[in-house]
C-alpha cells in the first residue's frame, strides 16, 4: 500500500506529465482539427464543382442554347440549382432563394442549413472549361447542405479520440511512476518491519534498566557515579518513550481508548515534571502559562501528544534556550528557541518517518501521531517557524 507522501508524489508528478501531454495533444489536434474541416470543405467544394461542370458541358452540347439544354439539365441534376447569364440576368432557378446583386459578386450565401455557392468563384476555382481562353458566358449557382453538423461530429470524434489518448497517456504513466516508486516503498515497507521487530524487542531490557536504575542508592554512589547513573536513567527515560511511540504507531489497539473528562492542566505538569531532567540537561528555561482545563479524551493519547510536543522542543531547541507553554479552556501553544524548521519540510513533518535534522536521534513518527491524535478530537493544529524558534498552537472548540 502507498503511504501519503507516495500518493502525492505521484499525482505531482501526474499532473506534470498529463499536463504537458495535454497541451501538446491540444495543439496536433487544432491542426488536425483544422485540416480536416478544410477536407470536410474542399470534398462538398469539390461534388458541387463536378455538377457544375456538367452543367457547362450539356450547354456546351447544345451550344450555350439554355432553352434546349434545361430540360437535360433539369434531370441529370439532383440538387437545386440557377443559372445567370454575364450580364447577371436570372435565366432558370429552382434555388430556396436566389442571391441578391451583393451575393451574385460574392457568389456564396446561406438560407437556414442550407449553402448556396458559385464552385467557380470558390478557392482554388477554375475559371475555365476545357481549356478555354474565355470565361464561360454563364454562372451557375448550386445549393447544397450546410456541413456544420458534418464537422461537430468530426470535433466530437477527435475530443473522444483526445480523452482516449490522454487516458492511456496517464495509465502508462501511473504504471511507470509506480514502477519507479518501488524501490523506496519497498524500503519503506522493510523499515515498517524492522520497527515493529524493535518494539517487540525492546520493552523487556528498557523495563529492567529503569528499575534497576530506581533501585540503586545514590547515597553510597561519588558525585561523578551520581552523573554517570543520572545519565544511565535519562537515556533509559528516552528510549521508554520511543517504545512508547513505536507502539502506539504499530500497536494502536494496545492503547487505551476511553475517554474520561480529563484535567489537562494537571496532566500537563505531571508531564513537564517528567521531562524535568532532560530540561536541566540541556539547560533549557521552562515558563507556563497554564490554566485550569477540562477535555474529554483519552488519558493515554494525551501523554502520548504532550510527550512528543514536550519531546520535540527539547531535541531541537538550542542549548540554553527556552521553551514556553500556554494551555487555557480551547488552546494549548508550545514555543521553542530552537533554529526553526526549514519552510520546504513545513508541508510535511506530520509524515511519518519526517525528522527536522539530522543530527538529532528518533524514528520520526513522534508528530505523525500527534496530528493523528489531533484528528481523531477535532483539533486544529498549527505550526510557525522562523529562525528564532517554532511555535506549535493547537485549538479547538469549547
Amino acid at each position: 500500500m502507498l503511504n501519503s507522501s507516495s500518493k502525492k508524489t505521484i499525482l505531482k508528478i501526474l499532473l506534470l506529465y498529463l499536463g504537458t501531454s495535454a497541451v501538446f495533444l491540444c495543439i496536433g489536434f487544432y491542426f488536425l482539427i483544422t485540416k480536416e474541416k478544410e477536407n470536410i470543405i474542399f470534398s462538398q467544394m469539390s461534388n458541387l464543382r463536378s455538377i457544375a461542370f456538367e452543367i457547362f458541358d450539356t450547354l456546351r452540347k447544345y451550344d450555350n442554347n439554355t432553352k434546349r439544354a434545361l430540360p437535360e439539365i433539369i434531370i441529370n441534376t439532383e440538387i437545386p440549382f440557377a443559372i445567370y447569364d454575364k450580364d447577371n440576368n436570372l435565366i432558370y432557378s429552382n434555388l430556396t432563394r436566389n442571391p441578391n446583386k451583393l451575393e451574385l459578386k460574392t457568389g456564396i450565401y446561406r438560407v437556414d442549413k442550407k449553402i448556396i455557392t458559385n464552385p467557380e468563384m470558390v478557392p482554388h476555382k477554375i475559371k475555365y472549361i476545357k481549356g478555354e481562353k474565355k470565361p464561360f458566358p454563364f454562372k451557375v449557382f448550386l445549393e447544397d447542405n450546410i456541413l456544420d453538423d458534418e464537422i461537430f461530429f468530426m470535433k466530437i470524434k477527435f475530443g473522444i479520440f483526445f480523452i482516449l489518448i490522454l487516458t492511456i497517456i496517464g495509465i502508462i504513466a501511473t504504471i511507470l511512476v509506480r514502477i519507479f516508486l518501488k524501490p523506496m516503498n519497498e524500503y519503506i515497507k522493510s523499515l515498517d518491519i524492522f520497527i515493529k521487530d524493535t518494539t517487540h524487542e525492546i520493552n523487556t531490557p528498557i523495563s529492567v534498566i529503569l528499575m534497576s536504575v530506581e533501585t540503586l542508592k545514590k547515597d553510597n554512589l561519588e558525585l561523578e557515579e551520581q552523573k554517570k547513573l543520572e545519565r544511565i536513567r535519562l537515556a533509559s527515560m528516552q528510549l521508554s518513550k520511543i517504545y512508547s511511540d513505536l507502539a502506539a504507531y504499530n500497536f494502536p489497539h494496545s492503547i487505551e481508548n476511553n475517554n474520561t473528562n480529563l484535567q489537562l492542566d494537571i496532566l500537563l505538569k505531571e508531564r513537564i515534571n517528567f521531562f524535568t531532567p532532560f530540561f536541566v540537561q540541556k539547560k533549557l528555561k521552562i515558563t507556563t502559562n497554564i490554566k485550569p482545563v477540562v477535555f474529554n479524551g483519552s488519558k493515554e493519547k494525551f501523554t502520548l501528544l504532550f510527550d512528543n510536543l514536550l519531546s520535540n522542543a527539547i531535541k531541537y531547541n538550542i542549548k540554553d534556550g527556552s521553551v514556553h507553554l500556554s494551555l487555557n479552556e480551547n488552546s494549548f501553544v508550545i514555543k521553542d528557541s530552537g533554529k526553526g524548521i526549514n519552510i520546504k519540510d513545513i508541508d510535511n513533518i506530520f509524515e511519518r518517518y519526517t525528522r527536522f535534522s539530522t543530527y538529532s536521534g528518533g524514528f520520526g513518527i513522534g508528530l505523525f501521531l500527534v496530528k493523528k491524535i489531533c484528528n481523531e478530537y477535532n483539533i486544529k493544529i498549527d505550526v510557525n517557524t522562523n529562525s528564532n524558534g517554532t511555535i506549535f498552537s493547537l485549538t479547538w472548540d469549547k
